[in-house]
C-alpha cells in the first residue's frame, strides 16, 4: 500500500509536487535559464531625455509640460488623471460643489507628511492656494483659478472655496494643484524655494547641474504605493537626434519628443517601444482678426481651404500628428467634429479671395518659431507654398523664443501679427482651455495670451455660460455652439494635432505617457 493511499493522501501529494514545481520555475526563471523570462524586477537609475532645461521646478510658476512632469514627482497633486481621462483621489479624497455652484468642498487625505517633516493638511493648502491669489507673488497661470475669491479652512482635513461665480474647471484643477508645506512657504521666499524644494510626491530633489541634469531620488517617506525606480535622472539634451542616439546605444533609458521619422524607425525595431497618444496641444497659424487682409472672415476661410492639413500630416510629420476636425482637440470634454471641414480646395479659396476683394500681388507676413514644435519651421514654409499657390504672396521670418513670445503677446495698439504659428496645449482635459482662455476677448493681450484679437460677443457669452455651470450635458451643447462658431470664423488656420511621444527600450514596462504631456516614470519595472 502507498504511503499516500487514499483520496486526502493523494491530494496532498499532488499539492506538493505543484509547489516543487513552482519553486522550480521560479529558480529557472530568476536565472534566466529558461528563454524569453519575463521576471519584472525594480530598476535602481533610470535615465530620461529631455529636451529643455526647467525655467523652474515650483508649481506656482511653472508653465510649460517637461518642468511640470517633474515637479509633479517631487510635490505631488490633489488629483489625477486615469489613463482614460477620468479624474480619481491622490492627495484630495473627495470634492463637491454646492447646488448653487459657488463654493466648492474639498477633502483631503490624512496622515501625508511633507519631506520636512510638516503636515498635509488644510492650513498647508490654503497657504498654497492664497499664494496663487496672492498679486505679489510671481504666478504666470493664476487665471486658472481667477474666479476663486476666498478659501476657508472647515476642518483641519477640509477646505472650502469660495467662488464669485460659478466656475466649472475649477473640479479639473485639482489635478493641476500641487501641495507645499506651510513650514517651506511661510514667509514666501522663493529664491530659496527654488534651491530647496519641499513637496509631497514620491520623490525628493537631490541634485540640479544646470543645462546637464536633474536628480531624483524615491521618498521613503511616500504615503503611497513605493515607487519602483530607485533614482531618476533627467538628463538635459535639447537635440532630438542626439536623444535618440543615446537611447539606441543605451545611453538613455527613455527619450521624450523624438522626431517623426524616428518614431517609425524605433517602432520598427524589436528593441524600442514609442507611447505617443495624441496630446491635448493643438497647432495652427493664428490670424490677427482686427488689422490687415485678415480681418475679413472671407479670407480667413480662403487662407483654411488653400492649405492641405492632411499632406502636412502625412509628408512632413510622417503621419504621427493628426488634422484638427474642430477647434479643440478631440482628447478633451466638450469636443465635437464639425459637420463642415476645410478641405484642402484651391478653387475655393481662390474664389472666397476674389470676392472678398483681395488685391492681385497682396502680402501677408508670416512669423513661427524654430524648435519650439514639431518641425514648426518646416510646417510654416510649407503653409507659405501653398498661401502662395492661391495668389497670396508671404513673407515668413523665424524667431527664437523668447523674442516669438514677445511679438505675440503685443497689445493691439502695438503688435505688428499678421499670421503667426502657435501651439496651445490644455493642462486639464476641458474645452474651457482652448475656447475662452485662448479665444474669448477677455484674454487678449496684454490681460492673456489670445493674440488672434478674435471678438465675437455672442462667442464670449456662450463660452463664458459653460464655464459657469456645473451640469455637464448643458456645458456640452454650449461647446457644441461655441467651436462652431468658431470654426467659421475662423480666426486660425486649424492644422494639426500633436502627438506626446516617448521612447523607451522595450525590456522596460509600466511606463505611463498620458495626451496632456504627462510621463509618469515611477512604476516602471524592467524584464
Amino acid at each position: 500500500m502507498l504511503p499516500f493511499s487514499g483520496t486526502k493522501n493523494r491530494t496532498a501529494l499532488l499539492k506538493r509536487r505543484w509547489l516543487s514545481l513552482l519553486v522550480g520555475f521560479a529558480l529557472l526563471f530568476g536565472m534566466g535559464i529558461i528563454p524569453g523570462s519575463v521576471w519584472a524586477k525594480d530598476i535602481k537609475v533610470l535615465r530620461i531625455g529631455i529636451g529643455i532645461d526647467p525655467d523652474t521646478l515650483l508649481p506656482t510658476e511653472i508653465t510649460t509640460a517637461i518642468p511640470y512632469n517633474i515637479a509633479k514627482l517631487i510635490y505631488g497633486a490633489l488629483a489625477k488623471y486615469t489613463d482614460d481621462g477620468e479624474m480619481v483621489p491622490n492627495l484630495a479624497t473627495a470634492w463637491s460643489f454646492s447646488p448653487d455652484g459657488k463654493t466648492f468642498t474639498v477633502q483631503l487625505r490624512k496622515g501625508v507628511k511633507f519631506t520636512d517633516g510638516s503636515d498635509f493638511n488644510a492650513h498647508s493648502h490654503k497657504n498654497y492656494l492664497e499664494l496663487i491669489m496672492n498679486p505679489k507673488v510671481r504666478v504666470p497661470l493664476r487665471f486658472l483659478f481667477g474666479p476663486v475669491v476666498s478659501v476657508d479652512i472647515v476642518d483641519d482635513y477640509t477646505v472650502r472655496y469660495n467662488l464669485k461665480n460659478a466656475y466649472a474647471p475649477l473640479e479639473q484643477m485639482l489635478a493641476v494643484s500641487s501641495a507645499m508645506s506651510l513650514k517651506a512657504t511661510t514667509p514666501w521666499d522663493a529664491d530659496k524655494l527654488r534651491k530647496h524644494h519641499v513637496g509631497a510626491g514620491p520623490y525628493k530633489l537631490t541634485e540640479w547641474v544646470r543645462g546637464e541634469r536633474i536628480v531624483l531620488e524615491r521618498n521613503e517617506n511616500y504615503w503611497g504605493e513605493r515607487p519602483t525606480v530607485d533614482k531618476i535622472i533627467y538628463m538635459i539634451i535639447p537635440e532630438s537626434a542626439t536623444r535618440v542616439a543615446m537611447l539606441r546605444a543605451g545611453q538613455l533609458d527613455v527619450a521624450y519628443s523624438p522626431s517623426p521619422p524616428d518614431i517609425k524607425s524605433l517602432e520598427a525595431s524589436p528593441d524600442f517601444k514609442v507611447a505617443r497618444p495624441l496630446s491635448t496641444r493643438m497647432i495652427f497659424m493664428g490670424m490677427n482678426t482686427q488689422k490687415g487682409y485678415t480681418k475679413d472672415k472671407r479670407i480667413r476661410q480662403a487662407l483654411n481651404y488653400a492649405v492641405d492639413k492632411q499632406a502636412i500630416c502625412d509628408r512632413i510629420l510622417f503621419g504621427v500628428a493628426k488634422p484638427l476636425d474642430a477647434p479643440v482637440p478631440p482628447s478633451l470634454f466638450g469636443y465635437s467634429k464639425m459637420p463642415n471641414q476645410y478641405d484642402y480646395n484651391p478653387d475655393k479659396a481662390r474664389a472666397l479671395l476674389k470676392e472678398a476683394g483681395f488685391p492681385e500681388g497682396g502680402e501677408i507676413k508670416m512669423i513661427t518659431p524654430n524648435g519650439r514644435y514639431t518641425y514648426d519651421k518646416q510646417i510654416a514654409e510649407t503653409i507659405q507654398a501653398y498661401l502662395q499657390e492661391v495668389g497670396v504672396k508671404t513673407t515668413l521670418r523665424t524667431y527664437d523664443w523668447p523674442t516669438y513670445m514677445g511679438m505675440t503677446t503685443r497689445p493691439l495698439d502695438k503688435t505688428e501679427l499678421e499670421l503667426y504659428l502657435i501651439g496651445w496645449g490644455a493642462p486639464y482635459y476641458d474645452a474651457d482651455f482652448m475656447t475662452f482662455m485662448y479665444f474669448s476677448s477677455y484674454v487678449q493681450p496684454p490681460r492673456g495670451l489670445g493674440s488672434t484679437f478674435y471678438s465675437n460677443p455672442e462667442f464670449d457669452k456662450t463660452t463664458y455660460m459653460a464655464r459657469s455651470i456645473v451640469d455637464k450635458d448643458k456645458r456640452k451643447a454650449l461647446y457644441q455652439k461655441a467651436t462652431q462658431m468658431l470654426w467659421d470664423d475662423a480666426p486660425a488656420i486649424w492644422l494639426h494635432v500633436e502627438p506626446f511621444s516617448v521612447a523607451f527600450a522595450s525590456k522596460y514596462q509600466g511606463i505611463r505617457v498620458l495626451p496632456h504631456e504627462m510621463c509618469f516614470p515611477q512604476y516602471m519595472t524592467v524584464k
